[in-house]
């Protein structure tokens, strides 16, 4: 059996209960803009899923709880690549972890999958009945009921959550009438959030050091704020005039590399991750630090947002920040469109050239009206153009030496 279909008209809950209730076998594929989510069923029960979200997988979550090194991970991770063995595996051999916490981490880690699916707005799945070879293989097992009572709960904690904690960039510091810290009675879980709470670190970036999951940081975060021991800081950027002018520009060049990166990747798979990083080879030093930990493809909107932020907040000048990021942005526009041009040929780009198009009429429709916006849009409509007129470009290309995105540097 195969089924297809949106998550607006069949709720994630109601597909998971009718799966479960026929005791299917097979595997559950479901997308939403780049997040890809694969469920393993045997039986009608959730055995194992896997997330685009790097934040998602086995070796993250045992990396933020501190139980390896970064350098110690990676070197498991070659391992397996190597060995063609799982990273779970080659984790307990080397007494990184023992079985029993391997068999919690896989649990934690696709109930975590799960949760983050029921919070889509919007999505695509398909499912198709396949045999699954559970034997001699460190799985978990799921129970639907269960999950969709938990989900529904986490559901409504989250939008309650979300009235007092709007968005992840906020910065809160130790409230200043808060008294003698001995006198503050907290959990262990507590102390450690609040311990990372320091007037310069944001929501993001507490969740990311604490090791704990997103929903639990929040649930301590708010639990802080209504008692009064923290308060949002001050310096909180999100409210200063660069990081909105920033927020606006990296938006804009946001939907329009997720058109083209889209059309390739209907065309190349998932060969385009590859491409997107050997595009990145072709800039200049400053501007390959810059997306250096950028992934289109494979981070959420808010991480690579975080990533861009962190990167262009060391231009104390806002005109001189705004210019190098659209800079930047239009080299890597420029590399990526040649690079599909070289790929797939001129027919496909032109077609992606079309819908780019379509996604620069949206920005000039509906984007806030700004300078920013304004030279956004003359820079990119150039670039269609020049990408447009076909292989003269790539001769002209091939005799600057400074690269082709250089041909595109604004004056």
């Amino acid at each position: 059996m195969s089924l297809k279909g949106k998550l607006e008209t069949f709720y994630f809950a109601s597909l998971l209960q009718f799966l479960s209730h026929d005791k299917k076998t097979g595997v559950l594929e479901l997308n939403h803009d780049v997040n890809k989510v694969k469920i393993f069923i045997k039986d009608g029960i959730i055995v194992f899923a896997t997330s685009s979200q790097k934040e998602r997988s086995l070796g993250h979550l045992i990396r933020k709880q501190g139980m390896i090194s970064e350098n110690e991970l990676q070197k498991c991770l070659q391992a397996a690549k190597e060995t063609k063995r799982k990273l779970g595996t080659i984790l307990v051999e080397k007494g990184y972890v023992s079985t029993e916490t391997l068999k919690k981490m896989l649990h934690h880690q696709v109930t975590e999958v799960l949760y983050d699916v029921f919070l889509w707005k919007a999505g695509e799945f398909n499912y198709k009945d396949v045999s699954i070879n559970v034997e001699g293989k460190l799985v978990t097992q799921i129970n639907t009921i269960g999950l969709v009572l938990e989900a529904s709960r986490r559901i409504d904690e989250w939008s309650i959550i979300k009235k007092q904690i709007t968005n992840d960039k906020l910065i809160f510091k130790i409230s200043e009438t808060t008294q003698d810290k001995k006198e503050i009675k907290l959990n262990n879980n507590e102390w450690r959030i609040l311990s990372l709470i320091d007037g310069s670190s944001t929501v993001r970036q507490v969740v990311n050091k604490s090791g704990y999951d997103e929903f639990a940081v929040y649930k301590i975060f708010c639990s802080l704020l209504l008692s009064g021991l923290i308060e949002e800081s001050k310096k909180a950027y999100e409210k200063t005039e660069a990081f909105a002018e920033y927020s606006r520009i990296i938006t804009i060049y946001y939907d329009i590399l997720h058109v083209i990166c889209k059309n390739m990747e209907t065309e190349l798979g998932n060969r385009v991750f590859t491409i997107f990083d050997e595009c990145k080879i072709g800039l200049s030093p400053e501007q390959s630090r810059l997306f250096e930990n950028f992934d289109l493809m494979r981070k959420p909107v808010d991480r690579n947002m975080d990533v861009l932020l962190k990167a262009v907040e060391a231009h104390e000048d806002l005109d001189e920040g705004c210019a190098f990021l659209r800079e930047s942005f239009n080299a890597l526009l420029v590399e990526i469109l040649y690079k599909e041009t070289d790929l797939l040929g001129l027919g496909i780009t032109q077609t992606t050239l079309k819908d780019t198009k379509q996604a620069l009429a949206y920005v000039k429709q509906y984007q806030k009206d700004s300078t920013e916006k304004v030279k956004i849009v003359h820079e990119i409509e150039d670039i269609i153009a020049k990408i447009g007129r076909g292989t003269s470009d790539k001769n002209e290309k091939k005799a600057n030496p400074g690269g082709i995105a250089s041909l595109f540097r604004l004056k």
